[in-house]
This record gives structure tokens, sequence and C-alpha cells, in this order.
């Protein structure tokens, strides 16, 4: 059941269909592609980016605004936060807006990342990849799913709720952030300046789910040693002198990791209700052999681990078990292999399901004619440091997620309506309407 003042907002969101669309077709618009390790972003993107939603949000009387640049070197360090000192943020600012209520009610932090991956070969595009072309009810475009159309759906319905006259108790925080698809400097930048609340939502895809999971991860290597030699020569023991193939012997150390992958999947401590046991996943192989009459002496096995929030130790549980799973081998207990991890790894989080942000979550799932379910995702959002960082609950909802980072990525209009009503009923009775 809605309210008179419920009924009236989101019947201007309804009516609001097409300003939506062209809302959401600007922001694609604007290629805020997120820039690899090493390289400087477009700034001209991001800089037109964040100053069109600036002026939105001074149309929209936000009471104070701050614009800025995020200088990583500057941001605090510690284990899981997937900072890299060295990672060039300029051109990339980050901008909050804030809409001060009258008081008495709760806080709440509405996030969204405008970063986006790369279009990928634009030859393999059926509908170019920032045009926002409409076909058959979907609009296509990179980030049309991940996330501007979550951002687009959260603008209108905050335009919704102002022009429908309503005030509300609670402050309201309006946070676009940078580099979400590299490391999620730009909610911990936020987070680190001070911006807080009671609780924050983010209109990540989750398949109109309510995401109140995610796993960690962590990349890293390990190199395995052999001794060289010629192939066309028969080799002593190694004892003596011999050759050692480092290929076959890292086929060992894959057989390990592929055992310690099923130790977690078998493990009761693994089994979470929404999120996939640890997984540790061999990604790419380098080295070997430099001639074909050579026998290799080192072979680099590059991997992923995926980890559920609450992991720890997790560097220390990879090494410790392939090592030990090789100790039948005489040759790998004298040169065991040699790990090194990624210092810019990323800690899981998730939020207690008896959470009021989340409870409400469902409610507003459900009365636009959802199925009310939690759901986890085996990937980070910028939700982890929200969660973990600021200790604020947070909860995302947004359309499907199937099409995300894909080749003609879209997302379907009227769940992308649907949705910009969801925002709008979850800050009303999150925030309390004065």
């Amino acid at each position: 059941m809605y309210t008179v003042t419920e009924q009236k907002v989101l019947g201007l969101v309804e009516n609001s269909q097409e300003e939506l669309i062209r809302l959401l077709q600007e922001l694609i618009a604007f290629k805020t592609v997120t820039p690899k390790d090493g390289e400087r972003a477009a700034g001209g993107e991001f800089v037109g980016y964040q100053n069109f939603i600036r002026r939105m949000l001074v149309n929209l009387k936000a009471d104070q605004i701050d614009l800025w640049e995020v200088d990583a070197s500057a941001l605090e360090i510690f284990p899981g936060c997937g900072v890299s000192p060295d990672r060039d943020l300029s051109n990339m600012p980050v901008l909050v807006g804030n809409f001060k209520g009258s008081g008495g009610g709760k806080s709440l932090i509405l996030n969204g990342h405008y970063d986006v991956v790369p279009e990928g070969n634009l030859d393999h595009w059926q509908h170019p990849p920032f045009d926002g072309q409409i076909m058959d009810g979907k609009l296509y475009g990179r980030g049309a799913c991940d996330m501007k159309g979550g951002i687009a759906a959260t603008l209108i319905a905050l335009q919704s709720i102002l022009q429908a006259g309503v005030k509300l108790k609670g402050d309201l925080l309006f946070q676009s952030v940078m580099d979400e698809e590299i490391s999620c400097m730009g909610t911990l930048a936020c987070c680190q300046r001070g911006y807080t609340a009671d609780a924050a939502f983010i209109p990540e895809p989750t398949n109109m789910q309510v995401l109140v999971a995610m796993r960690g991860s962590i990349y890293g290597k390990v190199d395995v040693r052999g001794r060289g030699g010629h192939t066309e020569m028969e080799q002593p023991d190694w004892k003596d002198g011999g050759a050692v193939n480092a290929i076959e012997k890292s086929i060992q150390v894959l057989q390990a990791m592929a055992g310690l992958s099923q130790n977690w999947r078998n493990s009761p401590s693994q089994q979470h209700p929404l999120l996939s046991p640890n997984t540790l996943v061999p990604t790419h192989i380098t080295g070997g052999g430099e001639w074909e009459v050579t026998i290799p002496d080192l072979v680099t096995i590059y991997f992923g681990a995926m980890f559920l929030p609450g992991t720890e130790n997790i560097q220390q549980e990879i090494k410790q078990f392939v090592t030990q799973a090789l100790d039948h081998d005489d040759w790998l207990q004298h040169h065991p292999p040699e790990f090194s991890f990624n210092p810019t790894w990323h800690y899981g989080a998730e939020v207690d399901t008896a959470e009021p942000i989340v409870q409400l979550g469902l409610q507003v799932v459900e009365a636009l004619g959802y199925q009310p379910k939690t759901c986890g995702f085996g990937s980070l959002t910028d939700a982890i440091h929200l969660i973990n960082f600021s200790n604020t609950p947070t909860i995302s909802i947004g359309p499907d997620s199937q099409p995300a980072h894909m080749i003609d990525e879209y997302v379907e209009i009227q769940k992308l309506i649907d949705l910009s009503k969801m925002i709008a009923l979850l800050v009303m009775r999150w925030c309390e309407i004065a």
C-alpha cells in the first residue's frame, strides 16, 4: 500500500519515462572508460560528466556540493583496501551532493560509479556503445546496465520527490564516484573524507534482488623453478646435477591448487547461504624453455583467489596448503614454489539481513511486483568500503546483471522505471517525510 504522497511521487516517476531515457542517453554519451594502470583518464569525458551531474544537483537545489580529485597516494592504506598509491586518478573527479533534511530522520547515501569498462572491438557491436540506441524496449550502450542506468534512475527519483514538494527529515547524500571497475578508490575517498550515513544504497545490477554479500579477491603468482638442461641428453638425478623440468613440476602445483579449491567446496565452514565457497583460479601461465632443445627452468602461474567475507590469512592458507601438498616431491621440498601476492587486494563484505535497510529494500522490491529476495555477488562493489571502513549498512538493487560488460550491453527500460520507483520509495521511507 502506498500513501497519498508516495502515489504522487511514483506517478511523477512514471510520467518521467522519456526524461529518464534522454538522461541515460546523455550519460552514456560521456566515454568515461576506466583507464588501465599506468594510463591517465581522458579528462574531458570524466570532468564533463561530473560537471553535467553537478548542474543537475544545482537544479535539484542540493545544499552543498563537493567536487574534488582524489590523490591515491594520500589515501589511508590498510589490509584489503585495494589502494594502489601509484595509480593516477587525475581527471577523474568525485562528486558529492548533500540534501539536508529537517531533522529527526535517518540519513542515507545514494552511491553510484560512473566509470565503465572498455567497449572492446567496435565491429562486434550492433548498437554503437555510446549512442544509447533503443530497440524492443531495451536501451543499449556501455554502462547502460553497469551502472549509468542506475544513476539515471536515482536522479529521476530525487527529482520526482522534490517536484512533489516532499520534505525529508533525514539527510540525503548523492555520491558520483569513479574507478570502481579497478579499485573502488572513489568511494573509499568519500569514506575517508568523512561522508557517512545511517545506511547506503547503490543501484548496481542485481536482477532486482537485494544484494547484501560480496566475496573478496586477491591476485598473485607462483614461480615454479626447475633446472635447465639439454633435452636430447639423458639426465642424471637432480641431486647429481641433472636437469629438472619446470613444466612437469608446475603440473603438480596446479593439481595442488585445484585440491585447495576442492577442499573449500567440501568444507562445512565454507557453506554460505548467498555466496560460493572460496575459489583459487589459475588465470595464465608463462615461462617454459627458451629453445626446443632446452629443458625449462622456470614456469610462472598467475592466479586469482576469491574468498568469503570474514576470511583471514588467505595468503598463508594458499601457500601452506600448496606447499604441504607437494611434500612427496623431493625436488619441490628443497625448491618450494615461490608465491607473491598483489598488495592491492580487496576484502569481502556482507550486511546482516536483519538490518533495517535490508528489510526496507525487500519491502520496496515487493511493492513493485518483484520477488523479495536477498542475493550475493562473487566479486566486489563499492559497498565493501561503505560496509567495512565506514560501518555503513549498504544494499544494492538494480536491473538484470547478465548484460553488464558485454558487447551490446543494455538495460530494459521498464525495469529502469521500476528501479526509479523503488529508489523513491526507499528514500521517503528511510529518511521519512517531514
